[in-house]
């Protein structure tokens, strides 16, 4: 077998009974059928699964799906990772309802390889097959498979079987090749259980790669859990690519919390989503006009999810006829940007259409949006960097990582990182710590922000340096705390648009003027201070020991901020020099002594108990020192 990234998907499609399972019993000597009802009513109901070599050492995938219309969404289910499709028509009957339906879906899907297989050949005229080669190249006009090749083959007898094979090897090399870089992701479509093994389940691979002891979450779900073994086409594996059929042993986790539709996938790759916003194109072969509200059934991947279009962009939709929808989900889903879906009516089970998703973590609009309409064709134009750059700036209150800017994008990790390098090249963004970005939009906006809130502060207290950090951080950062708040700042400070003075914030030109009448009073305050040591007068006596008003002597919250004077409670102020003096002291002592109690330091700063014990709690606050029972320790 070639190596590891060379396997493809190939899937079935057609009506029922036209010969779809016998044709891969017979390329790969595999039963499909693996129900007992189907194999008592000679159909397939559910998926089935098979694989076999071509020419080339490529390993071939098969997925059977079903033709009878009551399990169109079965095969909804199976054709969700092809790489190619073999549709099968029967050449005693020619093209059927259920195939022009599949051969819908899989335009919708967006598949682009396939063959067109011409089964029970031996059944039938050779000039009766003519005729239906002919009608079926006239029908296929306009789909992928306009320019397949039709091949004529009977599954009994094996005539037309080699040939058959070394086309499908043909095409492989033509299919695009999966990327093993992006997160794993897993849609589910069988789940079950084996005695000593646990959960077990099966889908196509349809991005990155599983690797035995991966820990992944399971989507929607957003159950975490262990991957305990891996198989790929029946034989043990350490790791699973992209573009390959798995079977995967999970182990902390139940068979009945993972259903068919939910998704294997990294932890945190994927939105939880109610919302989705589409490009919707209506099959020309509908037959109905679809309103605004309209019950459908949306099928991605392999799940079926229930729910209400909302028509952004045009009254209703007619056959035929494209637009802008959001899809209002009846249960959550997790999906990607790009990813393609099909639309079924609720009540008659019919196919009306299907597209793109364009935002897989939308939130409710309004109708007639100008603006959502222009974004959603730059979306839908494939235009990656601005959906990438709108991320960013849809989630600046989040800071977000690149893993953030993934999630919320739909964009696999490694094309964000290569798009955000470009934007902090171009300096759109700014980088912050540990890899969290802000979009120059919001540091711009929140600058201006910060002008007008501090403008106005100034204005008002014009004796003041400055607002707190922590006050700056309340009422206009209150989702940021701790060293990111800090750093997020600091872009601020890098402006030139505000100073910090410890925890004091101002705008950067702005300086406290005094007028020679408050210079006077400054004087006599630090006089005071400064004389008293640390004997200071309570600040209820200031009034009448500086003969000053209550309004001049607000000049005192200046020399506070400054640190002119240290506030040590309501009532209590000594002099900034006269801190520091003490505190030295106490510093050169506690290197000697190792302690000191109350009583000590009372000694020691030359004081009274009453100054003594919010000074040392002051000194404790700063870092200074540290409590240990009745005693004081350096910190």
């Amino acid at each position: 077998m070639s190596n590891n990234t060379s396997n493809i998907i190939v899937g079935t499609a057609g009506h029922i009974d036209h010969g779809k399972t016998t044709l891969i019993k017979r390329l790969t000597g595999i039963d499909t059928d693996r129900l007992k009802e189907e194999k008592k009513r000679g159909i397939t109901i559910e998926l089935g699964f098979a694989y076999f070599d071509l020419p080339s050492g490529k390993r071939a995938g098969i997925v059977d799906v079903p033709g009878h219309e009551k399990f169109i969404k079965n095969m909804l289910a199976g054709a969700s990772g092809l790489d190619l499709v073999l549709l099968v028509i029967s050449a005693d009957e020619g093209i059927m309802p259920q195939t022009e339906e599949h051969l819908d879906i899989l335009n919708l899907l967006g598949v682009k390889k396939g063959i067109v297989v011409l089964t029970k050949c031996d059944l039938v005229e050779e000039d009766w097959v003519d005729m239906i080669e002919e009608d079926i190249k006239n029908r296929l006009k306009g789909t992928f498979l306009e320019e397949s090749p039709i091949l004529r083959v009977s599954a009994v007898n094996g005539d037309g079987i080699d040939e058959l094979i070394n086309n499908i090897d043909t095409l492989t090399s033509q299919v695009e090749e999966r990327n093993i870089k992006e997160s794993s992701r897993l849609p589910i479509d069988r789940v079950f259980t084996m005695t000593g093994f646990g959960t077990i389940v099966t889908g196509t691979l349809v991005e990155g790669t599983i690797k035995e002891g991966d820990f992944l979450e399971v989507y929607p779900e957003q159950f975490e859990t262990k991957v305990r073994k891996i198989q790929v086409h029946s034989k043990d594996v350490k790791e699973a690519y992209a573009g390959q059929r798995v079977a995967v042993n999970l182990s902390n986790i139940k068979k009945e919390q993972i259903h068919r539709g939910s998704v294997l996938a990294k932890k945190d790759s994927l939105n939880i989503a109610h919302m989705l916003d589409v490009k919707l194109t209506i099959l020309n072969s509908s037959k109905r006009d679809i309103k605004n509200w309209t019950r459908l059934r949306l099928y991605h991947g392999t799940k079926e999810v229930l729910c209400r279009i909302v028509i952004l962009d045009k009254e209703e939709l007619k056959p035929g006829e494209e637009g802008f929808a959001q899809l209002r989900l009846e249960e959550v889903t997790s999906c990607k940007y790009g990813d393609k879906f099909v639309l079924r009516l609720f009540s008659p089970l019919e196919t009306i259409g299907g597209g793109i998703i364009l935002d897989p973590n939308a939130s409710k609009h309004k109708r007639f949006n100008d603006k959502l309409i222009n974004d959603l064709i730059s979306k839908n134009k494939g235009n990656k960097d601005e959906i990438v750059e709108d991320a960013l700036i849809e989630n600046s209150m989040m800071v977000p990582s690149e893993e953030l800017i993934a999630k919320k994008s739909g964009i696999d990790i490694e094309e964000v990182k290569e798009i955000v390098k470009n934007l902090l090249e171009v300096k759109k963004i700014v980088r912050i710590d540990e890899g969290r970005y802000l979009h120059s939009s919001f540091i711009d906006i929140k600058s201006e922000e910060i002008l007008k809130m501090m403008n106005v502060f100034h204005g008002k207290n014009p004796l003041k340096s400055g607002i707190s950090k922590e006050e700056l951080r309340s009422r206009l950062f209150p989702d940021f705390k701790g060293k990111l708040f800090d750093n997020i700042i600091s872009i601020f400070t890098d402006k030139n648009i505000i100073k910090i003075n410890g925890s004091i914030v101002s705008l950067s030109e702005f300086e406290v003027v005094f007028t020679k009448d408050q210079k006077r009073l400054v004087e006599k305050i630090l006089n005071l201070y400064d004389a008293s040591y640390t004997k200071p007068p309570n600040t209820s006596d200031l009034l009448n020991l500086l003969k000053t008003n209550k309004k001049e002597l607000n000049i005192i919250n200046n020399l506070i901020e400054n640190k002119d004077l240290i506030k040590l409670n309501d009532n209590i102020l000594i002099s900034g020099e006269v801190y520091k003096e003490i505190k030295e002291k106490l510093i050169i002592y506690l290197k000697e002594h190792k302690e000191i109690s109350l009583s000590e330091f009372r000694d020691l700063a030359e004081t009274s108990r009453k100054i003594a014990v919010p000074l040392i709690e002051y000194l404790d606050a700063e870092n200074i020192t540290k409590r240990i029972e009745d005693k004081r320790i350096l910190k």
